[in-house]
């Protein structure tokens, strides 16, 4: 008897040709899978930054039910060990408005770390400084969860600490003051929500609460070395710490690279730097993320319509860097739609498809 023939159940092997015919399919449905992953995992990051922004405006509401106004945007409180005076002055800036929102934050216990007798940057307070708190972190700023050790000298008291940093800051409205510009609070014309010694009410948001700022982004990543170790502390209340201005546009390292900045406007020293410190950013694609009064948070997009920026300034076409301001109007000044969601009583009226 003949044995029977094996071709139907076994079967011939792969040629080379056909092997590399199917790793390229498999190659290829890789390199377009990757994109679809990528686009995923920053969507997730996206929601859950979102989702920050979220309890940080939930728990600026829940601070107004209890004490009737937002907290100060920055306080000033002299150095306790040295009232008398300074090397930075006898009066400084102090907490932030993340250490007034603690309790709202479920933070109960980091608040009760925090001594408001003193001013920040006293050593009563170091401690508190180098704390992280997640929700103040964006997912897709990958620098700012990561602790920094600032040198011996940097704050107050003597000896090095560490700190800890921030993606988000409130809203202060089209320009910051510095020190000696806002003593008293100029409060008409501070414009925004936070600034010097601020206690803004939900009546003085005249421009209503889904039309106003209340916090955004801002993308640490983005400063070099020096910036990224000196700013954004979490605790601090200075302007380029835990407070956004709308002066330069969303995303400026998108639109203002290589253009100078008004290093006197903003105190920052640092001419390139200064638009990314100050100003609303993130690393999202295409825009980034504002909770609004109302409590609501929307992905405000790069495009928005925003006042034309002089090429030689950095600053607004019309608008001038006064030390006694610190800004004045020297021309026409049209201000954006970027500009207009950034004041609580601007009086304008905003079309909801405009952004």
């Amino acid at each position: 008897m003949s044995k029977p023939s094996q071709r139907g159940s076994i079967g011939r092997g792969f040629t080379l040709i056909e092997l590399l015919v199917v790793i390229s399919i498999i190659a290829l449905l890789i390199a377009l899978l990757l994109p679809a992953v990528h686009a995923a995992r920053e969507a997730a990051r996206r929601i859950q930054c979102a989702n920050n922004l979220k309890q940080i405006a939930l728990a600026a509401q829940n601070y107004i039910d209890a004490n009737r106004a937002l907290p100060m945007g920055m306080t000033f409180q002299v150095n306790a060990h040295n009232p008398s005076g300074t090397a930075f002055g006898v009066i400084l800036s102090s907490h932030s408005v993340f250490n007034s929102m603690l309790p709202f934050m479920e933070q109960q216990p980091l608040f009760n770390m925090i001594n408001f007798s003193v001013n920040i940057g006293n050593a009563h307070n170091f401690t508190v400084g180098g704390v992280g708190v997640g929700t103040l972190w964006c997912p897709s700023d990958p620098q700012v969860g990561e602790p920094r050790t600032l040198p011996d000298g940097w704050l107050l008291d003597p000896g090095a600490t560490t700190m800890r940093y921030t993606s988000y800051a409130g809203n202060t409205g089209t320009w910051m003051y510095w020190y000696q510009q806002q003593m008293p609070p100029q409060d008409g014309v501070m414009n925004g929500l936070f600034h010097i010694r601020s206690a803004v009410t939900l009546a003085a948001i005249t421009d209503g609460t889904s039309n106003t700022f209340a916090f955004s982004e801002r993308a640490h990543s983005m400063l070099d070395d020096d910036s990224a170790l000196g700013w954004h502390w979490w605790t601090s209340g200075n302007y380029g710490d835990t407070l956004f201005c709308t002066l330069y546009p969303l995303n400026p390292f998108r639109k203002l690279d290589g253009l100078a900045a008004d290093q006197n406007a903003n105190n920052t020293g640092d001419d390139r730097q200064a638009p990314y410190i100050i100003s609303a950013s993130s690393l999202h694609p295409g825009g980034a993320n504002f909770a609004f009064m109302d409590g609501s948070v929307r992905f405000i997009k790069d495009s928005i319509n925003s006042w034309p920026q002089n090429s030689a300034t950095g600053l607004p076409q019309g608008l001038t860097f006064d030390p006694a301001g610190p800004y004045k109007e020297t021309g026409v000044v049209r201000r954006g739609i970027y500009q207009a969601l950034s004041t609580r009583n601007g009086g304008e009226v905003i079309d909801a498809s405009s952004y």
